[in-house]
């Protein structure tokens, strides 16, 4: 009598990191039905759950056991291609989780009926003509690297997209557009009036039915284009010849957490490599990372239709203000020029990419900032009267003595977008004035009535550039200052493309500083990306920091703070033997900058990979509440 064949089943589960498929037995009602990417339901535990078949075999691999059987073949057809199953066994190798986390990711909850549905976010979308000028793509569509394009202004971004769409419609395959937020996805599906019916909105966050309708709407082909944000880079094309990451040094395209911790553009980079497509990375401010791939010859590089006219740009020296006995927020060119365009009725925009009246209330005896209980972070105090931790929410009342030494000498410092709405509102009663950050959205409201917008990097995506006439950066040391080997690079993005918005050489931006030796703002004068980046990597290379060598955060967290240092430097001691012939250096634990997180605290241990092919296996083997985080966005 034939023996039943076994099938590898990944299970859709959170699973331990090193726990990727089980063994069962295909029943013989379903022998000749099993296929290799079936969609199937498995006694798992005490539970029934879906899985999907990895590989088929006809020998036992867990003798010890008596084989479960599959419970039933959900799809007859295979669920999965095989390059998504190629993409699951390598992302769980590069990110260290198991299979069942990627798995659980990708495959979408089967609703009992599929209707039809209209994305909310864009029912009342206006279709815009696509601009009649074209720009010839032929120079970089057909290259078989990934190609980074700088553009320097959105219309020539919608010209680029506009033409590889056409090209790929024409060929009748797919192209990805990866958005790292949903108003870039309304900035680009307002063009594509005539694209609607075979575009996707793909996006994890729809509702099931509309999700399994696009899932299937791209599985089947019938959907050419396919944009969303960092999750659609796991939808099922089907005939996928390219791949665009917009705004590619978007930190928005990298799931910070739970697990799998991916950046798209690594996802995409894989993906590129399994389907044969084309990969075009889009920015105005390309990533330094990005910029490293295009010098080593890795990538591609171009620049399109390069900005000829700049602004005025003015660098503020703060500490020369203070000594001509101005200590307010606004120096007094700034003051002057604001005054001068509300007179001409133009459009001023005030930016500081902090939020509230005051980013610090310390205590002047004891020197003890008021903190947020669960992550130990200072709390920022906001006109409500209510002191809110930007981390988790936590929100309290303005304390009348310090919780340290029961002082009453409570001091407030430091400005906030609601401190500067104030003082702008005491200079300029008479200005129309609105405030737009993450706290106060309003992004449906019509700032074409306001004289006045202030904002953090929120705003951006809102105003439109053409109507601003001066920009004055009230502080360029809130993200200079950050102690993270990427807050040079994140100053001058921020600053370059706030230059780009205004783009006109009868437009200017005033920029406030008390760095102003700092080497970013010689290269911001004449707007030089090339000397930039060229001195930035000579810094980050004398100190062995990405891109030169390869970043991996680990994180422990614990409730109990001296159990969990002990078992932090436990780990650590074992890391230091294991990693000590490999060419890896390993940093002893550290309580990371937000400490504690919903009530724990946390420590880190950074990795450095100096060379590319290290063998770095023995990670596989950390206790599974240790956080594996490859190629983390910041060191705190």
């Amino acid at each position: 009598m034939r023996k039943n064949r076994i099938a590898q089943v990944i299970p859709a589960l959170r699973l331990k990191r090193d726990m990727h498929f089980f063994d069962y037995e295909i029943p013989s009602n379903m022998q000749e039905q099993a296929q290799v990417g079936q969609l199937v339901e498995i006694p798992f535990r005490k539970q029934f759950v879906k899985g999907v078949i990895l590989n088929l075999t006809g020998e036992k691999s867990q003798n010890e056991f008596e084989l479960k059987p599959i419970s039933k073949i959900i799809d007859p057809l295979p669920f999965l291609a095989k390059w998504q199953l190629d993409l699951i066994r390598d992302l769980s190798e590069y990110y260290f989780v198991s299979m069942g986390v990627l798995l659980k990711m990708i495959i979408p909850d089967i609703p009992k009926r599929v209707k039809s549905s209209e994305e909310k976010f864009l029912k009342n979308l206006q279709f815009i003509s696509a601009p009649k000028e074209k720009i010839d793509i032929n120079d970089f569509y057909n290259l078989t690297k990934p190609v980074l394009l700088q553009y320097f202004d959105a219309d020539t971004k919608i010209k680029i997209y506009l033409g590889t769409v056409e090209k790929v419609i024409k060929q009748n395959k797919q192209v990805a557009i990866i958005c790292p937020q949903l108003i870039n996805i309304k900035k680009i599906f307002q063009y594509l009036g005539d694209y609607k019916e075979q575009t996707s909105v793909f996006l994890n966050d729809l509702p099931m039915n509309k999700y399994f309708e696009e899932y299937n709407k791209i599985k089947s082909g019938q959907a050419k284009i396919i944009i969303g944000t960092r999750s659609a880079i796991f939808a099922p094309f089907n005939n996928l010849d390219l791949i665009i990451i917009n705004e590619e040094d978007n930190e928005n395209h990298k799931q910070e957490e739970p697990n799998p911790r991916y950046n798209a553009k690594a996802v995409a980079s894989k993906i590129k490599d399994l389907l044969g497509a084309k990969l075009i990375l889009t920015s105005t401010t390309p990533s330094l990372d990005s910029i490293y791939k295009t010098k080593n010859g890795d990538w591609e590089f171009f620049e399109i239709n390069k900005a000829t006219q700049l602004p005025q740009i003015k660098i503020i020296d703060k500490k020369e203000e203070f000594k001509k006995g101005n200590y307010s927020i606004f120096s007094e060119e700034l003051i002057k020029d604001i005054e001068n365009n509300l007179k001409k009725k133009e459009k001023i925009f005030l930016f500081l990419n902090r939020k509230g009246i005051a980013t610090l209330a310390i205590c002047q005896d004891c020197g003890q900032s008021l903190q947020c209980p669960a992550c130990k972070l200072p709390l920022t105090y906001y006109a409500n009267k209510k002191m809110t931790c930007g981390h988790c929410g936590f929100e309290e009342d303005l304390t009348l003595f310090c919780p340290e030494c029961k002082s009453p000498n409570i001091k407030l410092s430091g400005a906030g977008t609601e401190k500067v709405e104030q003082e702008i509102k005491k200079l300029f009663p008479k200005a129309k004035i609105t405030k737009i950050d993450i706290k106060t959205p309003q992004p449906e409201k019509d700032l074409s009535n306001y004289d006045i917008i202030i904002g953090t990097q929120y705003a951006f995506d809102f105003i439109n550039w053409q109507t601003i006439n001066l920009i004055g950066v009230i502080s360029a040391d809130t993200s200079l200052y950050i102690p993270d080997f990427k807050s040079t690079e994140r100053t001058f993005d921020l600053l370059a493309k706030m230059i780009l918005f205004l783009g006109k050489e009868n437009k200017k931006i005033i920029i406030q500083t008390l760095a102003i030796n700092n080497y970013i703002f010689k290269y911001l004068i004449k707007l030089d990306f090339q000397s930039f980046y060229g001195q930035e990597l000579e810094e980050r290379k004398a100190v062995n920091l990405p891109p030169f060598v390869k970043i991996i955060k680990l994180i422990y967290q614990s409730y109990k703070f001296n159990a969990g240092q002990k078992e932090a430097n436990e780990i650590y001691k074992i890391l230091e033997l294991q990693a000590k012939n490999n060419e890896v250096f390993i940093s002893s634990p550290n309580l990371i900058y937000s400490q504690q997180v919903r009530g724990r605290f946390r420590w880190q241990m950074i990795i450095k990979i100096l060379k590319d092919n290290t063998n770095i296996d023995f990670l596989k083997k950390l206790p599974d509440d240790v956080i594996i985080d490859v190629k983390p966005l910041s060191l705190i």
